[in-house]
C-alpha cells in the first residue's frame, strides 16, 4: 500500500488547488446565451473573483481576466464586454457594487427556466412606457427593502393592485426573485 505523497507533490497539488479557487468557473462557449447579460456578470463565483484579486490595480485585474481559460476564444466584442463590465464594476460605489453582485450570484443559482423568466421580466419593464418604467422601478426599489414574505404581502394588497395591473405586478415580483433581501441599516 503506497504512504502518502512526497511533501513537494502535496504543495504542488495544494497550490494548484488554490489557484483553481481563485478563478472563476469556466466561461461560456462563445455566443452562448447567458443570464444577466453579459459575460462577466454570468460567470459563476465572480464576487469570489473579484474578493481574491481586490488588492491589485484596474489594470492588473484587467490582466488577470485577460489570462482566464477561455477568454481568448471569445469574440473580440465579448472579451471588450468582459473588460467593460470589470470596469464598470470597479467604478460603481461599494454598495451598488455589492448589490450588483448579489443579485448575479441569484442569477446564477436559478435554473435555466426561471433565467429566461427573468430576462422576460426585464424585457417587459424595457418594453413599458417611460412613465410606467420608472413607477414600476420606484416600486422594485422600495420592494427590496422588505422581507420576502411582506414583498408578496403588498404586491397582492388591493393598494399595490389598483397602481399596477397583473402583468406588471408579475413582471414586478419576478424581477424581485434575482434582488437580495437588503433591509434598511
Amino acid at each position: 500500500m503506497p504512504g502518502p505523497p512526497p511533501p513537494a507533490q502535496q504543495r504542488a497539488a495544494q497550490r494548484a488547488e488554490q489557484r483553481a479557487e481563485q478563478r472563476p468557473a469556466a466561461r461560456p462557449a462563445p455566443n452562448s446565451p447567458n443570464p444577466a447579460g453579459s459575460v462577466v456578470q454570468g460567470q459563476p463565483h465572480l464576487k469570489r473573483w473579484l474578493e481574491n484579486h481586490k488588492d491589485l490595480t484596474p489594470d492588473q485585474q484587467e490582466h488577470e481576466l485577460q489570462n482566464e481559460p477561455g477568454f481568448r476564444e471569445l469574440t473580440p466584442q465579448m472579451q471588450q464586454q468582459e473588460l467593460q463590465q470589470l470596469r464598470n464594476l470597479n467604478n460603481m460605489p461599494p454598495q451598488q457594487r455589492d448589490r450588483m453582485l448579489d443579485r448575479t450570484e441569484m442569477l446564477e443559482r436559478m435554473s435555466p427556466p426561471q433565467q429566461q423568466q427573468y430576462r422576460g421580466a426585464a424585457q417587459q419593464l424595457r418594453a413599458a412606457p417611460p412613465a410606467r418604467q420608472r413607477l414600476m422601478a420606484k416600486a422594485i426599489v422600495d420592494l427590496r427593502m422588505m422581507p420576502p414574505g411582506q414583498r408578496e404581502q403588498v404586491i397582492e394588497s388591493p393598494a399595490f393592485a389598483g397602481q399596477f395591473n397583473e402583468g406588471e405586478r408579475s413582471t414586478i415580483r419576478t424581477l424581485l426573485t434575482a434582488e437580495p433581501y437588503t433591509p434598511i441599516p
